[in-house]
Formats: C-alpha cells, sequence, structure tokens
C-alpha cells in the first residue's frame, strides 16, 4: 500500500465568503467535505491525507460548486461542467 501525503488545498475569494469546504472523490463529495480554515491573510485551507493517484474535487463555497484555479488541470464531470484534478507524486 502506497504511503499517504497531506496535502494542501487554498481557495481565495475576491468576494466575502463564510462557508467554504473541500469536496471531492476523496470525501465522497459533499457527504464528507472537509471544513476549510480561513487565514488572516483571507485564504482558505484544509488538508488531506492522500495516497498518490489522480483526485477529482471542487470547492463548495457559500452553497456554489468552484473549480480550483491552481488544479494541475480539469476534466469534465457528469454535470455538464468540470471538476477539478490534483495528481499526488
Amino acid at each position: 500500500m502506497a504511503k499517504k501525503k497531506k496535502v494542501t488545498f487554498s481557495f481565495r475569494s475576491a468576494q466575502e465568503m463564510h462557508d467554504v469546504k473541500l469536496a471531492g472523490n476523496f470525501t465522497d463529495w459533499e457527504k464528507g467535505a472537509i471544513m476549510m480554515t480561513k487565514g488572516l491573510s483571507g485564504e482558505w485551507k484544509a488538508q488531506a491525507s492522500l495516497e498518490p493517484g489522480e483526485y477529482e474535487y471542487k470547492f463548495l463555497a457559500d452553497g456554489a460548486w468552484i473549480n480550483d484555479p491552481k488544479a494541475d488541470r480539469l476534466t469534465a464531470n457528469g454535470w455538464g461542467s468540470e471538476n477539478s484534478i490534483k495528481v499526488v507524486k
């Protein structure tokens, strides 16, 4: 079994956000979404322990699904939009 790595996800918005979560195929999407915490700089952060591989995810910010502009790439999803991809080496 491959060793898990701590991966940090970060999100920044020009708009004031009150509730930001990290959701992906590693959290069972919204069901197990990880609450993100807002730092003094206004950037939201969360960590996840992930094995090497590729993971689909999005941020759920005040009820809106948002892709990560810093994602490794995007992929089409079954909802007519795209998901962010994080590659863990």
